[in-house]
This record gives C-alpha cells, sequence and structure tokens, in this order.
C-alpha cells in the first residue's frame, strides 16, 4: 500500500469515527451519571449531592453515614484543632486543616451544650473554602457540606467540601453569660435582675430566633410592671425579627394605645 492510499484510508476512517459519535445521545461521563442516577458529573469529581442530617444526628450514629455526603448548620468553635490520628485516619496536619464546631441548634449559654464543641472536622488546605474558614470569626453561623469518612472509636470523621459563612459572629462570650444570668432570675422569680442581664445580652446576640425570644421576654417584664414605652419598644423589636408574629402584633397595638391613653391631658375644670 503507497503512502497516499494509506493517507486517504485514515481519513476515511477519522470521517467515519467523528460520524459515529455525532450519532451519540451522550459523551463520556454522561452514562456513569444515567448508571448512578446521582447526576453527579463523574468528569470533574464534584461531590454531592448531599442530604440535610443535624450534627448531632450523624454524631449519635457516624456508621449509617459513612461515606456519605452531608449537610448541616453549625456554629464555629475553633480552628486549628490538634485531632490527627495518621496511621487510622486519612487526614493529615500537612495537608488538612482541622476545626471544631457546635451544632446549629446548640443552646451555647448552658453549660451542658457549650461542652460539646465537636473537633474532628477537616478541610484541605488547597480547598477553595479555606479562606471562608479561616476568615471567619468564633461563633460564626455556617453551613457545612462534607462526607463522613470514617467512623474510627465510633466517631464521624468528616471531610469538608464546602462552608458557607451564612452570619458572622452571632454571639459573643459576655452575651452568653449574661443570657445565662438572665434564665437563672427568671427562674427564681427575679425580673430586675433578669432584665439587666437580658438588655445587656441583646448587645452580642444576633441570631433572629434567639433576638425574638429575648425581646418578647422583656416586653412581658416590662409590661407587668407597668412600663408601657419600654414595653412597646421591646414588641416593636420582636416584630423586627419577626413581622408577622402574633404577640408582638397584639402587644404594639395595646401598648400603643395605653401610652396614648397616659398622655391624654386632663380636661379643664368645669366652671
Amino acid at each position: 500500500m503507497t503512502d497516499g492510499v494509506l493517507r486517504k484510508s485514515l481519513a476515511v476512517a477519522l470521517l467515519a469515527g467523528l460520524s459515529s459519535l455525532s450519532a451519540c445521545t451522550y459523551w463520556h461521563g454522561d452514562l456513569e451519571r444515567i448508571v448512578d442516577q446521582s447526576e453527579r458529573d463523574f468528569r470533574r469529581n464534584l461531590a454531592g449531592p448531599f442530604s440535610e442530617v443535624p450534627l448531632k444526628t450523624i454524631i449519635a450514629n457516624p456508621s449509617a453515614y459513612k461515606y456519605l455526603d452531608v449537610r448541616f448548620n453549625a456554629v464555629l468553635n475553633h480552628v486549628g484543632e490538634k485531632a490527627f490520628v495518621p496511621w487510622l485516619t486519612t487526614f493529615d496536619p500537612e495537608n488538612y486543616v482541622s476545626f471544631s464546631v457546635w451544632p446549629g441548634e446548640s443552646k451555647l449559654w448552658t453549660a451542658e451544650d457549650r461542652a460539646h464543641s465537636y473537633p474532628l472536622l477537616y478541610l484541605h488546605k488547597q480547598s477553595a473554602s479555606i479562606n471562608d474558614l479561616l476568615s471567619a470569626g468564633r461563633y460564626s453561623l455556617v453551613r457545612i457540606s462534607a462526607v463522613v469518612m470514617g467512623d474510627y472509636e465510633l466517631k464521624p470523621w468528616l471531610m469538608v467540601n464546602r462552608i458557607e459563612v451564612l452570619e458572622p459572629t452571632v454571639y459573643t462570650d459576655e452575651s452568653l453569660a449574661d443570657l445565662a444570668l438572665a434564665k437563672e432570675a427568671m427562674a427564681a422569680k427575679k425580673p430586675a435582675v433578669a432584665i439587666r442581664h437580658y438588655e445587656s445580652a441583646l448587645n452580642g446576640i444576633w441570631t433572629v430566633s434567639l433576638r425574638l425570644e429575648i425581646h418578647l421576654t422583656l416586653a412581658r417584664l416590662y409590661e407587668g410592671r407597668g412600663d408601657v414605652e419600654s414595653a412597646l419598644n421591646h414588641y416593636k423589636g420582636a416584630l423586627v425579627n419577626s413581622p408577622e408574629n402574633e404577640e408582638a402584633l397584639s402587644g404594639v397595638e395595646r401598648n400603643q394605645k395605653a401610652l396614648s391613653e397616659k398622655n391624654v391631658p386632663p380636661a379643664p375644670p368645669q366652671q
């Protein structure tokens, strides 16, 4: 076979191959998605899809979530934990940053929940989320997407895929201490002490649900003491956090009426 004939044969074969590809209904990577039925793109090795599972649930039964992709909200505690067991886990300090969080629903003003920070989360130092982690302050509310890479010692070892900062620094240490003291005062039926600590706690608490609770509690306390103006202010503060809250709406209406009646000038004496 001459060189010219060989070149023509190769050209014909190439054109036939391109025609075959153009007739296909999928390209490389699509067949795996169809079989897997997860919509993952295997050409880029993307993680997910993620299942919404509370961190407390994962911690309680790590084996049930082993090698699964999970997503949960948490409150950031400390970046730079020393929680590495390189011979028995997949993580090492050369490639990963370890950090700790509290489950998103934790009541951090209580000693019990405050003591249960979880330290076995790992983010690769080359991750696109590394700057988000390092710049987020303690007590930031975050959403974490991760895969449970193991259950060594019956604990979930979480390789983090992504961190999203939902709200930066939603608490301060001082505000959590004030909130704990306010709740103790309420239990001891000391409203004046409770009011002082609740008012102080508002200066350092920024979660919507907790600010709503504090405003409503203060409004009730002030209204019970006959301080209509302060009660009205806190009912309005509650509405800022929950515009449709029925208790706050009725409280504003009731206290505005009481305040207007209180400020009505006395009728002139009859002649």
